[in-house]
């Protein structure tokens, strides 16, 4: 049902994945020329070295020496000892080596800007889904159209806030993933390691979404300040957290396989639609399992609202009602409290 009604939200509204598109190929482009402007300076002073221009010299008189009788095998055979270096004499290899541990300092600060780009890549995107969820938020809750411009300027604080503690988070959470991953492939044979780091993965991907995802919902559809968002107010979401899990597990999966296909059945150019149409589909979820955690109807097309009974979790739809018996049960057995009437009141009711 939840994946469904995201499917059919996305459909619904798939103009948004078009500017997804856009979005994130202006992103790209300004992301590729400020780390070209970091990385270049430091490949352009090795590569225009001596060493860098010996071994490519030597590299070349190698291949010659190979297609040509005149020079020989052991002409050939002397270029790649000059560029390898042989019986423990070093060569250009080593030299370059050597080149590149002198400019450790350079190489620090290089790491550092490429990260400080991706860290702000990631909040002008974060800053972009909130608004995609903003508006997504008022056509689920009143079928109305808000223009994009509007719902970006209006919710700019609070995508701010939210910007500022998603990325880091979820940032530190990818790097441990990331090294986990590494740690499994330098260990375990390869097929083994591969299988587990995909399934890891995906598993940390799933929790990240579970944990993470009502967070903007809140602070859109019920105006949460970020402090309040980031935690499951009763039981009945806690209840939930399992179908929550197994839905974006199911997703996730199902994105890898979609975006593999494509990328190999299209050469690559369907990836223009099936990326931002993935993330879009992962914000739909974020809001469709918010509301289903809330018990609140919403639309799903102009004619179709979907309705929550229950509150989206069937499994303890008779401990809701038993909780709500015994609540009730407390109201009415609860004494009623003394209301105290001032003298001037009383004395007017008499004379009436």
């Amino acid at each position: 049902m939840r994946f469904r009604n995201s499917i059919h939200l996305l459909m619904e509204n798939f103009k948004h994945v078009y500017k997804l598109l856009l979005y994130k190929v202006i992103i790209a482009l300004l992301s590729a020329a400020l780390i070209t402007a970091f990385v270049l300076p430091e490949i352009r002073e090795i590569l225009d070295s001596e060493i860098v221009k010996g071994i490519i010299e030597n590299a070349k008189n190698f291949f010659k020496a190979l297609v040509s009788w005149e020079e020989g095998l052991g002409s050939a055979a002397s270029y790649l000892r000059a560029i390898f270096g042989v019986n423990g004499e070093g060569g250009l290899l080593r030299e370059l080596g050597t080149l590149i541990a002198s400019m450790k300092t350079e190489i620090v600060l290089v790491c550092i800007g490429i990260i400080i780009v991706y860290l702000v890549t990631r909040f002008v995107d974060t800053l972009f889904y909130f608004s995609i969820g903003s508006t997504l938020n008022d056509k689920m809750a009143t079928y109305a159209d808000t223009p994009f411009a509007t719902a970006f300027i209006s919710n700019l604080g609070k995508a701010c806030a939210y910007a500022g503690l998603y990325v880091p988070v979820v940032f530190l959470f990818d790097v441990a993933t990331i090294a986990i991953c590494c740690l499994i492939l330098m260990f375990m044979p390869l097929l083994a390691g591969l299988f587990l780091s995909m399934t890891l993965i995906v598993v940390c991907q799933s929790l990240k979404l579970t944990f993470t995802g009502p967070w903007m919902p809140a602070m859109t559809a019920d105006n949460q300040p970020l402090r309040e968002a980031i935690h499951y107010r009763n039981k009945r979401e806690k209840r939930q957290v399992s179908k929550v899990f197994s839905t974006y597990v199911a997703t996730v999966y199902l994105v890898i396989i979609l975006n593999v296909i494509a990328a190999v059945a299209t050469f690559g150019s369907a990836l223009l639609i099936t990326v931002p149409a993935s993330y879009f589909l992962f914000i739909c979820q974020q809001y469709v399992h918010y509301y289903t955690m809330k018990g609140k109807d919403y639309f799903i097309t102009y004619e179709g609202v979907a309705t929550n009974p229950d509150f989206g979790d069937s499994e303890h739809f008779f401990e809701y009602i038993e909780e709500g018996e015994k609540a009730k049960e407390q109201l009415e057995t609860a004494e009623p409290e003394t209301i105290e009437v001032p003298v001037e009141e009383q004395n007017v009711s008499e004379q009436q």
